[in-house]
């Protein structure tokens, strides 16, 4: 078995699949999916079927790797639990499974610190990036507001509801500010994480922009003229129920996430420059391209 062999948790999620995608050929690969069906055309990954809850699946599919990727977020994978809670066990799992499997390095992605009020999503974030980084080996932390692209949660919902409302409400989060990434931006750095100096390094796009901004831009490259009225408020529960009916998305899902919007998601030194040596990509070009391939 490879000394290089790099196990990717969470392979058929949204960031998962990009990933698989950039490493499927240059790198030694295994997945742990609850369902490998997704994964049949590729012969050249070896899959490990299993969930991240199972310590039994953990040890199996983390047996002889050198390097984990870890893009497990409970609230992508349902269940009856909190998620917050549920992210905890899950993330301890890895820990220890990791430990014990002598792995050399662990990889997560995680959210940046809100400057502001801070959400029980991202506080959950930054207790998983706390508790992988206590398994004892070499650990990498990317971390990033919202990330642009086919697939995103937050960047889909947001596309979906100035694309079906005549006109916006928006609450006082409107005017937060925020620094969307693209998501190959976010893969090459992922990518790049298997060989730089261990650390917690912060990645975002080139705009710092307020969600009434965002919304405006969306709105002007789905062909759309923007029109909104600003709302003296904001309530996670109901702006979660109102984009869910408006979406189809899950509520539990879009709770948090509307929560997680009323502080400033802005990255003070981005390392996607400093770090990576990538240049961001504008926010225009990467939704266009996102609405694009959605």
């Amino acid at each position: 078995m490879s000394s290089s062999l790099t196990l990717i948790t969470g392979a058929t999620g949204f960031v998962g699949r990009h990933l698989l995608d950039e490493l499927d050929g240059a790198v030694p690969l295994r997945c742990l999916v609850r369902d490998g069906g997704d994964l049949s055309a590729r012969p050249g990954v070896e899959v490990v079927t299993g969930d991240v809850s199972d310590r039994d699946d953990l040890a199996r599919a983390l047996d002889g790797v050198d390097c984990a990727y870890y893009l497990v977020h409970s609230m992508e994978t349902g269940g009856d639990d909190e998620f917050a809670e549920r992210d905890r066990r899950l993330a301890t799992n890895m820990a220890d499974a990791a430990r014990d499997a002598g792995v050399r390095r662990v990889i997560y992605l995680g959210g940046i610190d809100a400057d502001g009020d801070s959400s029980e999503h991202l506080d959950s974030r930054h207790e998983v990036q706390d508790i992988l980084a206590g398994f004892g080996g070499e650990f990498v932390a990317l971390r990033a507001a919202m990330i642009v692209g086919a697939g995103s949660a937050s960047f889909e919902a947001l596309t979906e509801v100035v694309g079906r409302l005549p006109v916006l409400a928006l609450p006082t989060w409107r005017d937060r500010l925020c620094q969307p990434i693209a998501v190959r931006d976010v893969i090459s750095a992922l990518a790049a994480c298997r060989t730089v100096v261990p650390g917690s390094y912060d990645v975002g796009g080139p705009d710092r922009l307020t969600f009434a901004a965002m919304t405006t831009q969306i709105a002007e490259l789905q062909g759309r003229t923007p029109r909104s009225f600003d709302l003296p408020f904001s309530n996670s529960r109901v702006e979660g129920a109102a984009a869910a009916l408006i979406t189809g998305q899950d509520r539990e899902l879009l709770t948090p996430l509307m929560a997680g919007l009323d502080a400033d998601l802005v990255v003070e030194d981005n390392a996607l420059h400093t770090v990576f040596g990538l240049e961001p990509t504008p926010f225009a070009e990467a939704a266009a391209h996102a609405l694009e391939a959605a």
